[in-house]
């Protein structure tokens, strides 16, 4: 089984709401799961309609968890967010007709164990560092002591003298 990026922006938004547990900006949660805004405003749809995010729209809007993140099994959130499954891939053909039980039982088998974990569950483990945004580095970013030591690299005088 492989989860849809959109499986895993969506996961990603719920841990980061479920961490907060407050109204987080849209922006903001989408920098989390490495998005773009417009994307993760798409997933965000499917999750408002899934039940499990409300939104606000306004000064202090966002989105939140609407349902505890101790109800939101794994399981149903991978079924919702792509409901395909193991086998949906393979054409008509005599092997499917053969092949299929085994992939439903395995398809069984793993919703079962995706629903032994919650979003609280993931939230609790799942390193802070993973969920932060990548921002890039920036000139005005940079320390003024690491400033000062990068200006006096590249004076003439510290490059070798070549004018």
């Amino acid at each position: 089984m492989r989860l849809t990026r959109q499986t895993e922006i969506a996961i990603s938004i719920l841990i980061s709401c479920a961490r907060r547990q407050s109204v987080i900006d849209t922006e903001l949660a989408a920098d989390e799961a490495q998005a773009t805004k417009d994307h993760a405003a798409q997933i965000l749809k499917r999750m408002v309609q899934a039940g499990w995010i409300e939104t606000r729209r306004g000064r202090g809007g966002g989105l939140s968890l609407k349902v505890p993140a101790e109800d939101l099994h794994l399981g149903n959130v991978v079924a919702t967010m792509q409901p395909g499954s193991l086998g949906s891939e393979i054409g008509a053909s005599d092997i499917k007709r053969v092949l299929m039980p085994v992939l439903e039982e395995a398809n069984a088998a793993v919703r079962d164990l995706l629903d032994c974990y919650t979003i609280a569950d993931l939230a609790e483990s799942c390193p802070r560092s993973t969920l932060e945004p990548k921002r890039s580095r920036r000139a005005f970013d940079i320390p003024a002591y690491r400033s000062a030591e990068i200006s006096s690299r590249h004076r003439p005088e510290n490059i070798g003298g070549v004018l």
